[in-house]
């Protein structure tokens, strides 16, 4: 079957959208327009916590600002909560969960956030990889999820995961490393958004992914979680992994660090430009393509290998600005 680009903007309705996001949208619509693919919107919204009506109409505002289309998935916000939104598609996940759980690669995990860090402390292993501490458990079966006191977490083979980056080329990612034995099913009873992520993209055909280089033990993770749930689709794909949006110190952009000066929303923005241009103007700088003040201008130019390697920071947009 010959390969035709499908790729996904995949937001999470938690905070106002950045100029980080912004980047990864806008290089993903690039991508696919330049080489006569197709975009598909998801949004991931199992976070309930976090979720709240403003920030799901912003993406949706954000996008129409930008000036990206897309191919399918929701018109607008009623759209999505009628027939888009996560919670829609838990049968799928469970099913996905029961699958990982007849085949043994699902454990129960009752340690807290603080034992987790006094065991990898312990341990002498980063506070980001889960020690291992119930792993000795022998089966699950007593646990059925939404235990408030206990996850679930995908047993993590040892080796080597293997990937294919933008030009299909393969590549190893060590997840067993890099992130260790990721929870799948949340003490509230939630699917995980590594879990819903590969079932969506699976289910969407995507054959495409980009994503910032933040994400690269995420993709690792997913591409183990997709061989053991036998998702030949999502196997296949490829993916980008493109540098970031940085702060003025080097940080990763935060929706939740949005107050602070300088982190600009996208949503404040809008409100003191009426038209993307100054977005463009920056991303054109970064891309070699001066003079764009909209997505359409960096279309004639746009290439992924001229996407520079290093990032872009928050204070050369500034500077682009005032």
């Amino acid at each position: 079957m010959p390969y035709r680009l499908k790729t996904r903007i995949a937001p999470t309705p938690s905070g106002y959208l950045h100029l980080g996001n912004a980047w990864s949208f806008v290089l993903t619509w690039l991508k696919a327009r330049s080489e006569g693919g197709t975009v598909h919107l998801r949004i991931d919204d199992l976070d309930a916590a976090r979720f709240r009506d403003e920030y799901l109409e912003d993406i949706f505002e954000s996008l129409r600002w930008l000036g990206l289309d897309w191919d399918s998935g929701p018109g607008d916000a009623a759209d999505f909560q009628a027939s888009w939104s996560q919670r829609h598609r838990l049968d799928r996940y469970r099913e996905a969960l029961q699958a990982l759980r007849a085949a043994g690669h699902v454990y129960p995990c009752g340690c807290s956030r603080e034992q987790i860090r006094r065991d990898a402390e312990a341990a002498g292993t980063s506070p980001f990889l889960y020690p291992g501490t119930c792993r000795h458990k022998p089966s699950e079966a007593e646990n059925a999820g939404g235990d408030p006191a206990t996850s679930l977490r995908y047993r993590m083979p040892a080796g080597p995961s293997r990937a294919r980056d933008a030009e299909g080329a393969a590549f190893d990612l060590r997840p067993d490393r890099d992130i260790g034995d990721f929870v799948l099913l949340q003490k509230n009873g939630d699917p995980s958004y590594q879990l819903a992520s590969v079932a969506d993209d699976e289910e969407a055909g995507i054959t495409f992914v980009v994503r910032g280089l933040d994400l690269m033990p995420s993709t690792g993770a997913q591409l183990s979680l997709a061989a053991a749930l036998g998702f030949r689709g999502f196997s296949r794909a490829r993916f980008w992994h493109h540098a970031l949006v940085l702060g003025d110190a080097g940080e990763k952009l935060s929706k939740s660090a949005l107050s602070s000066p300088g982190a600009e929303s996208l949503r404040q923005l809008r409100a003191r430009f009426a038209e993307p241009a100054p977005v463009y103007r920056f991303f054109g700088e970064a891309l070699g393509i001066p003079g764009a003040q909209a997505a359409r201008d960096l279309l004639p130019g746009f290439h992924w290998t001229r996407v520079p390697t290093m990032p872009l920071y928050l204070r050369d947009f500034r500077r682009l600005v005032e």
